[in-house]
């Protein structure tokens, strides 16, 4: 029996905006500093709580023919909020709601459909949280969800669980008949609920791990979340230049892991290419379906990860270099970076 998954998103459909919730006034007693919050070592969970709340935002995006609410979080200065795609996607306008109780507009930078990873921003200079990197995560270890499970009356709901596996992926069913592989997830057991979309997970140390995405509909204590490197790479980008345009890939690809697992390679390291598009930049270098790319620019890849991270370093006209494998043989292809 296949496995259903679903994105953690709660829609509310022709319903009064204004009558969702009853929100108080401002909390002054949340400290709303902008800056980097620093969490110390081997705090109990109500103080890593308390210290990195400040952080994580409710989101309302108004829709059509209604509106949802998700979550987020602050991982950079100057109020750049990390979130799903399937948060913003189709708003007309965003709201975020903060922990003193005070809300404010937000608009959508970016928004990526595969990834399942946006960016917004506000007006509002926020707390940010630290980041660490999924290969710094060890199976077993504890991790706290921030989010706003069904309503704005229940954000900045804390649940506890652990990380469950790595490095695992899922190929979503979407609306329309299509499909999405989701890979290099976080799979963990903290309690998620529509609404969570969007919101932070956290390690002991107060650290963004990963962006709560889905969770297993018919199983309890399976959920989700992106590792939080794909989506830092990309903020760092827009805090450094806020109308920069994101490289396109230009192809469907996925960790050899997965490739070995379909017969399709018995190679260790690299992505295996799916699908490349007509007119994309890897299209353009020669890039066809079954390649292996091994590395980027002289740099080895090992996962999408990799890929994407050395991918988002780049600038829309750089060129650049792919070692990739075809057929046992090792070749060097060069191309020119798009963006969209």
């Amino acid at each position: 029996m296949k496995a259903v998954f679903l994105f953690i998103i709660f829609s509310f459909v022709n319903l009064n905006l204004c009558g969702c919730t009853s929100l108080s006034n401002i909390d002054s007693s949340v400290d709303m500093t902008p800056g980097l919050i620093s969490v110390s070592e081997n705090l109990p969970t109500t103080e890593v709580v308390n210290a990195v709340k400040s952080a994580v935002v409710g989101i309302t995006a108004t829709l059509s023919d209604g509106y949802s609410v998700g979550s987020g979080v602050a991982i950079a200065p100057d109020g750049y909020i990390l979130t799903n795609h399937h948060v913003v996607e189709g708003s007309t306008s965003l709201r975020v709601y903060l922990a003193n109780n005070s809300d404010a507009k937000a608009n959508t930078l970016w928004s990526d459909s595969a990834l399942d990873l946006a960016i917004i921003k506000t007006s509002v200079n926020l707390p940010y949280l630290d980041t660490c990197p999924s290969s710094e995560l060890k199976v077993g270890e504890d991790v706290i969800a921030i989010g706003t499970p069904l309503t704005l009356q229940f954000k900045h709901t804390v649940t506890k669980g652990i990380i469950s596996a790595l490095n695992r992926s899922l190929e979503i069913s979407n609306l329309g008949g299509t499909t999405t592989l989701m890979q290099n997830l976080i799979q963990h057991d903290a309690s998620i609920n529509p609404g969570n979309s969007g919101g932070p997970l956290i390690n002991s140390a107060g650290k963004v791990v990963g962006i709560n995405t889905l969770k297993a509909s018919d199983a309890e204590g399976i959920a989700f979340a992106i590792p939080i490197e794909v989506a830092s790479a990309i903020t760092d980008r827009f805090v450094q230049n806020v109308n920069y345009k994101v490289p396109s890939l230009g192809v469907f690809a996925y960790d050899v892991e997965l490739a070995k697992f379909s017969n399709k390679t018995t190679k260790n390291n690299g992505i295996y290419v799916e699908d490349v598009k007509d007119n994309s930049c890897f299209k353009n270098a020669g890039i066809q379906k079954g390649d292996i790319v091994l590395e980027l620019n002289n740099i080895q890849i090992n996962s999408m990860i990799d890929f994407r991270k050395i991918l988002y370093s780049l600038n829309d006209g750089d060129e650049i270099s792919l070692k990739i494998l075809r057929d046992e043989q090792t070749l060097i292809l060069r191309t020119i970076v798009q963006c969209k």
